[in-house]
């Protein structure tokens, strides 16, 4: 599957995502105003960046999300973060999405006792997630599980082990990330759907 290969820094700059020692270029810009369109256009990339998937992907979760019988932007985040590659993020096996989706295609993650190499996998509630025995005896990793679990980023739904974790349940809107408008994503593939 393809991924974005582009400059991660300037898009993390424009959607308001940098980190505070990533270099900001162009601080004295004014922002120029968008019109509904363009806000709507700017939320779907700022989604479709963070979850690093393609256009395609995301208008397929979209239909989906407008098919099912829940509520349409809860059922689109939680497509989105039962993604193997996102749940291996949040577990705290990879430092960033980008990595966890390499350790993903490379092999190194099981689920349910079973090597994986499918970053898109829909990982089911009560499934396992670990690494590979091979993997998860190599001191660099274990160092990078414990740097990674003590940054917080595990959510409620998860239950961390070990070398691993297990979802325990779908997430409910409250463990949901809320730094992109949904509504406005969904309006946007509504109109094109």
């Amino acid at each position: 599957m393809a991924r974005y290969l582009g400059p991660k820094v300037k898009m993390r700059q424009k959607f308001g995502l940098a980190a505070a020692g990533e270099t900001h270029r162009r601080q004295n810009l004014r922002p120029r105003k968008k019109s509904d369109y363009g806000e709507r256009l700017l939320q779907k990339q700022k989604l479709k960046f963070i979850y690093g998937i393609m256009e395609r992907q995301m208008q397929r979760y979209a239909r989906e999300a407008f098919k099912s019988t829940g509520e349409a932007p809860v059922v689109l985040l939680q497509r989105l973060e039962t993604r193997l590659d996102n749940i291996v993020y949040r577990l705290g096996l990879g430092r960033t999405r980008e990595q966890a989706r390499q350790l993903v295609t490379h092999g190194h993650v099981l689920v349910d006792d079973k090597k994986l190499d499918i970053p898109s996998y829909q990982v089911l509630p009560g499934q396992a997630i670990s690494f590979r025995p091979k993997t998860a005896k190599k001191p660099r990793i274990s160092e990078e599980i414990k740097n990674n679990r003590q940054a917080g980023v595990a959510l409620g739904h998860l239950q961390l082990e070990p070398m691993g974790g297990r979802l325990l349940h779908l997430p409910k809107p409250t463990d949901l990330p809320q730094d992109v408008d949904i509504a406005q994503v969904l309006e946007f593939y509504h109109s094109i759907i």
